[in-house]
């Protein structure tokens, strides 16, 4: 059997948290894996549009009431 990766990212958010930022607020993330033969595009399109890189993860803060 092939596992074939999917065309496009599968984006998925994370269970709220306390924000790192800013006290008593928040926080969650959108995260996608960072693979496949489109990785260096995927990275360069995500990362002018405020995601962040940690290995083979790209992710940005996503809540609901702050643009911080």
């Amino acid at each position: 059997m092939r596992h074939s990766l999917p065309l496009t990212p599968q984006f998925y958010v994370t269970a709220p948290q306390p924000c790192p930022y800013l006290p008593g607020r928040m926080e969650r993330k959108l995260f996608t894996a960072l693979q496949g033969e489109h990785a260096q595009k995927l990275n360069d399109t995500l990362s002018k549009q405020g995601f962040r890189r940690s290995q083979n993860v790209l992710y940005r803060p996503s809540c609901a009431e702050c643009s911080a």
